[in-house]
């Protein structure tokens, strides 16, 4: 019984963006906290989560393509 090969990447890439995404919490809240308080934290907490899902996503999207509208490395 094999699975739809393009479902469990699409996974994969949800769970590195996941990852991502609490790792950018943590540090960009412990950041803010230190420089600032804790409103500081929140927001340091949800930049940080923005960019480390952006960032995650633009490297899975390179080294795991979806095929679908795939774009032709050159």
């Amino acid at each position: 019984m094999t699975g739809d090969p393009g479902k469990s990447r699409r996974y994969l890439r949800y769970g590195i963006c996941a990852v991502a995404v609490a790792v950018g919490l943590k540090y960009g809240f412990d950041f803010g906290n230190q420089i600032s308080g804790p409103l500081m934290g929140v927001v340091g907490a949800v930049n940080g989560a923005v960019f480390c899902a952006l960032i995650s996503d633009f490297v899975a999207d390179r080294c795991l393509p979806s095929g679908q509208g795939a774009r032709d490395p050159q």
